[in-house]
């Protein structure tokens, strides 16, 4: 049981959730659950002592102690614990279906990395109980556009990653020269189809997404920061994207468009509710003109925007441009 308790503590300082002594104490007893034992005798805050010594003394752990907040932490993450432990049927599979899932939502050489790190753990693990048929029938359909090769995205991820400043070559699209910017990667997430950061900005002097497609160059600087809760707390479903957005917005949904809205977040609080006949009222507290004019005009008809009039004559416009640019007699 020691080298269960000795690898949760590694989990634990590896992803940074700096732990108590009186966390670890609870974590022990869940592990005893986990593994489908009795608690044989009582754990104590002595116990949690002896294990962080063990992982000083036997492997070389550069685990500190912050007096000020009372808690453990890591002084070196590029420390590895190596030591090979049973892992439950819980944990392979988790194992498993995290590496099939990075297959399809990220590209190389990111998702060879985490393909890696899942052969190294469960190579000392056999997982007799994923039949080959099983795993081979749990498919995952990245969206169109989330897997792109590109050497810029490695860059910033291991930026990402290792806190550390970048300076890019980033492209608005609004049609401008691209603009050098020296940014801190606060945040790293997946928004409709395409990977983002969101970064404090030097150059603004304010924090600002970008989209990896667009940032032309990268380069990782040897500088580094300390991660801003504030700004990872920002990015929200709700606030994900910084376009204005529009306010009361009321759609009307027919035939498949319901079940389209319902699978589509776009805001925390919207809502769904039936009218009259076959007909739904879509309504959304606030989005981006962005975000439901490209939704609006991809359900073929089956939505209808009703309020506010701006997005009405966002949705006319877009539609009249479409077909204004269709060959004659198309």
């Amino acid at each position: 049981m020691q080298v269960f308790r000795l690898a949760r503590i590694a989990s634990l300082l590896k992803k940074n959730s700096c732990p108590t002594a009186e966390r670890l104490l609870k974590e022990y007893e869940k592990l005893e659950f986990e593994e489908g034992r009795t608690i044989r005798a009582k754990y104590s805050l002595r116990t949690v002592y002896r294990d962080i010594d063990a992982l000083r003394n036997d492997f070389d752990c550069p685990v500190e102690y912050d007096r000020a907040n009372k808690v453990y932490y890591l002084k070196d993450h590029n420390w590895e614990f190596n030591c090979p432990a049973h892992l439950s049927e819980s944990a392979m599979l988790a194992l498993v279906i995290g590496s099939r899932i990075a297959e399809e939502v990220f590209p190389d050489p990111v998702r060879a990395r985490i393909s890696k790190a899942v052969d190294e753990i469960l190579k000392g693990n056999n997982p007799d109980f994923l039949e080959t048929a099983l795993i081979n029938s749990m498919k995952v359909f990245a969206e169109a556009g989330v897997v792109q090769e590109s050497p810029v995205f490695s860059v910033v991820f291991d930026a990402w990653q290792k806190h550390r400043r970048l300076r890019i070559l980033y492209d608005d699209m609004s049609g401008g020269e691209p603009t050098e910017r020296i940014v801190d990667p606060h945040v790293f997430f997946l928004y409709l189809r395409e990977w983002r950061i969101k970064a404090f900005c030097h150059l603004r002097n304010a924090p600002r997404t970008f989209v990896i497609n667009r940032i032309r160059n990268a380069h990782m600087l040897p500088e580094t920061f300390t991660p801003d809760q504030g700004i990872i707390d920002s990015v929200t479903p709700d606030t994900v994207v910084s376009f204005r957005k529009l306010r009361g917005v009321k759609i009307r949904l027919t035939g498949d468009a319901p079940k389209f809205a319902k699978s589509n977040r776009m805001h925390s609080r919207q809502s769904i509710r039936e009218t009259d006949g076959d007909a739904w009222l879509f309504a959304i507290p606030e989005v981006a003109a962005e975000v439901v004019v490209p939704w609006i005009l991809s359900q073929h008809g089956e939505a209808v925007p009703l309020e506010p009039p701006e997005l009405v004559e966002a949705v006319r416009k877009a539609a009249q441009s479409t077909l204004d640019s269709l060959p004659p007699g198309r």
